[in-house]
């Protein structure tokens, strides 16, 4: 009865022969991918990749993950814009369907080559102006925040080293026109509110003031000889005047802390790093094609090699020896030396 070692060794045994009978097969499933993958990186679509980079405000510095998801989630409620730092909500700003389509319409001009190209983004990657295409420029442009500093990385990806760079800055440009005309909180509504507010009560205080004093020049000997009459619509209208003069005050106090809370809830984007021209491609990638085409070609050779098997099996009674490998490689080797030989005569 054999042992488990006996068994262990007689299957490794019949294996190694199958590799060593069949591994000129082996042999074409790693080169035909390796081949593959240099002629298709070399005639595919290049991609290059620009970088930017935008610091945190002051506040998503010092928070730390913890403040942030009380900032989300917290009393602010979900994606409140003031419920958190401002830097926590750019990611979702700049993935926005209103910031991208503003990307895409921008117009870009670079060169390619002696080649000059100008258009949007529908015109340069021939994309229709449907809503689909903000999908594919999704698929394009990448923004990721830290969570430890709040610092945001934005980056695109472009046929043209250039268009690239372009995409990324104008992305940063859009981000911040965003933030200045588009994104109202509750404190430019208060400001709009108290400046309306100030413009009535100094119309009135003007009213008020104006009737005190055409009233006192209708009554001249006030307050000497000045009837009851008299010095009660004086008092009436002295004290109409010093309550506008109140409100007017109190009101122009609001609207100078509207304005300083308005500076601090309305983000300026702060660029840490701008986007650069990509020296080198970013893509094709060359192991992830080798990889995914290695993966296809031994499933080929597997089914080839099963194929020749059940035609003629591979004998499993004899034992290979290391003096016989070596011979087999050596063979392929002058086997190969000869083709190119051939070749160069």
């Amino acid at each position: 009865m054999p042992t488990i070692s006996s068994e262990i060794n007689s299957r490794f045994n019949q294996y190694l022969r199958l590799v060593i009978r069949r591994r000129r097969l082996l042999y074409a499933g790693v080169g035909f991918p390796l081949l593959f993958t240099l002629i298709f990186v070399s005639i595919a679509t290049p991609s290059y990749e620009a970088k930017g980079r935008l610091l945190p405000t002051s506040d998503a510095a010092n928070m730390g993950v913890m403040g942030v998801l009380s900032g989300i989630f917290g009393q602010g409620g979900f994606g409140s814009i003031d419920g958190a730092p401002s830097s926590f909500l750019y990611a979702e700003i700049l993935n926005s369907n209103t910031v991208l389509t503003s990307v895409m319409e921008t117009e870009y001009e670079f060169l390619d080559g002696s080649k000059l190209i100008k258009g949007d983004l529908y015109d340069i990657f021939n994309w229709p102006r449907e809503y689909e295409s903000i999908e594919k420029m999704k698929e394009k442009v990448l923004s990721k925040m830290n969570l430890e500093n709040g610092l945001i990385t934005i980056s695109a990806e472009a046929p043209f080293p250039e268009l690239a760079q372009l995409i990324v800055n104008t992305w940063i440009k859009e981000l911040d026109e965003f933030n200045k005309n588009i994104r109202i909180t509750q404190a430019s509504e208060n400001l709009i509110y108290l400046n309306k507010r100030i413009d009535e009560t100094r119309e009135e205080l003007e009213i008020v003031t104006d009737s005190l004093i055409t009233y006192l020049n209708t009554n001249r000997g006030y307050p000497e000889t000045a009837s009851p009459i008299v010095r009660s619509r004086v008092e009436r209208l002295e004290l109409n005047k010093q309550v506008k003069e109140d409100i007017f005050i109190v009101l122009s106090k609001e609207c100078e802390m509207a304005k300083l809370n308005k500076r601090k809830t309305t983000p300026v984007v702060s660029i840490l790093d701008t986007a650069v021209l990509p020296s080198e491609k970013s893509g094709p990638k060359k192991i992830p094609v080798f990889i995914i085409s290695l993966f296809f070609s031994f499933i080929i050779i597997g089914i080839s090699i099963s194929i020749l098997e059940a035609r003629y099996p591979t004998a499993d009674d004899s034992v290979i020896t290391y003096r016989e490998i070596i011979h087999s490689l050596k063979k392929d080797w002058r086997d190969v030396v000869s083709v190119f030989r051939r070749k160069s005569e």
